[in-house]
């Protein structure tokens, strides 16, 4: 599929806006800190053509800026591998593009690197005190459908932000009142002050992870060639999963509620991946989750609340006993790890990191300064969820999206729940693995339900 990139415009706000420095808080300056892609795409529709999409895109996306003014900003290195931000309206980037293949030849919609010019492109050469904080793509197909496609930083916003930033703008977009104005204190997550305490937890999140039982380094896993997946679960395939657990658990687990679609659904993709990686039973192996701290925080956060606002927790054991234990097993791992992160939690997170001297080592920054954060592929994983999110149902006044997909990841271990877009409970495991292990992946995903 050949892509044409036709024009490109800086948007800025539509009008005056907050000037200043931000501190970010430690959440926002750890992890990832590049951008992250996603795409919705949308059949055609004879009412509209594609200069009157661009012109509402623009008109409304400034608008919108206005209330979201950090995204116009720009980011800056300071002391210790550290970020602020400089919030000074220079703008976010709209570009038109045409591809020269239908919408309908592209049934699959996977985590193909094919897809790869239907997203912004995202140059990390250039300075970050120059690089913009959100690049949106229009791109129109051959028969008038079109993909609308963003790369947000990760650094200003997390998932839940990010999507209803989306939100907002699409309903105004559609000529409609912002429903909820942003919260954009981020000193309710201390960002700028010094550290009050020492931690008062274990961290294990910040510590490396383990390493394939014989090797030194990561360096071999990360040069083998990798392949994404979208693999779907029916609503009842879902259900299946939770019977299993919850059926067999002890009988003082059986006194708490019942194992959740993402607790069980997680628990599925570790034991499968140590099933398919064959791992010698007593490697080690870690799978990394990202809990959602606004309902947490002591006093709570708003749920406008426009910033990074996640935690990693860590769940440990060895493959073998992963992959040969019952699931309700597997999927107490899960919970208990998840369990681990209250307010206190949070902040002994906070204050960890605010102790470090340099954040480098715990930030994904590879893109800008050709350097690598954590490696999280063989023997680990990562499994996010946007199974909670509002993901689907993203109309800028042409209707709701026909599919939406996560963006093109290559990295071993990376994984997304998210839901169907059909929206009747099933769920897609997006997920990248190494090349040699994603047929028996899959073999054992679905195996491993009707067993």
């Amino acid at each position: 599929m050949k892509v044409i990139l036709k024009n490109h415009w800086v948007v800025k706000p539509a009008e005056a806006t907050w000037n200043g420095t931000v501190s970010l808080s430690e959440f926002d300056q750890t992890f990832a800190v590049t951008h992250v892609p996603t795409i919705y795409y949308y059949k055609y529709f004879q009412d509209f053509v594609t200069d009157e999409i661009i012109e509402t895109l623009k008109t409304s996306l400034s608008k919108a800026l206005v209330y979201f003014y950090p995204l116009a900003g720009r980011l800056r290195w300071i002391n210790g591998s550290r970020l602020e931000l400089d919030c000074d309206a220079s703008g976010v980037v709209l570009t038109e593009a045409e591809a020269d293949a239908k919408l309908d030849n592209l049934t699959d919609f996977l985590l193909s690197p094919d897809y790869n010019s239907l997203f912004p492109r995202v140059d990390y050469t250039v300075p970050i005190d120059e690089l913009p904080l959100l690049f949106v793509q229009l791109t129109k197909f051959q028969c008038g459908g079109i993909a609308l496609s963003f790369a947000i930083s990760h650094a200003v916003v997390d998932g839940q932000s990010a999507l209803y930033f989306f939100s907002e703008w699409a309903r105004l977009a559609r000529g409609e009142p912002l429903m909820f104005a942003p919260c954009h204190d981020r000193k309710l997550l201390r960002a700028g002050e010094p550290a009050v305490a020492s931690p008062t937890f274990e961290h294990l999140q910040f510590n490396t992870p383990p390493l394939l039982i014989g090797k030194s380094s990561t360096e071999n896993e990360k040069k083998k060639e990798t392949k994404g997946a979208m693999l779907k679960l029916t609503k009842l395939q879902v259900e299946i999963l939770r019977e299993k657990a919850n059926q067999g658990r002890s009988i003082e687990d059986s006194k708490e509620r019942s194992y959740t679609r993402y607790e069980v659904v997680t628990a599925h993709i570790w034991r499968c991946a140590c099933k398919a990686r064959g791992h010698k039973f007593e490697q080690p192996t870690n799978l990394c989750i990202c809990v959602n701290i606004r309902k947490k925080m002591d006093p709570p956060l708003p749920n406008t609340y426009f910033g990074n606002a996640i935690v990693d927790v860590i769940a440990t054991g060895a493959s073998g006993d992963i992959a040969s234990s019952p699931l309700e097993c597997t999927a107490k791992r899960v919970r208990e790890a998840i369990n681990m992160v209250t307010s206190d939690y949070a902040n002994s997170t906070i204050n960890f990191l605010k102790k470090q001297e340099d954040l480098s080592i715990y930030q994904d920054i590879h893109a800008f300064r050709n350097k690598e954060g954590p490696f999280y592929g063989n023997p680990n994983l990562g499994v996010i969820s946007w199974i909670s999110l509002p993901v689907l149902g993203l109309d800028f006044g042409w209707g709701k999206e026909t599919h939406m997909s996560p963006g093109i990841h290559e990295y071993d271990g990376d994984c997304v729940i998210l839901p169907e877009n059909e929206g009747d409970g099933s769920l897609t495991v997006a997920i990248v693995l190494q090349l040699a292990h994603v047929d028996a992946f899959e073999k054992f995903f679905y195996e491993d339900i009707e067993c």
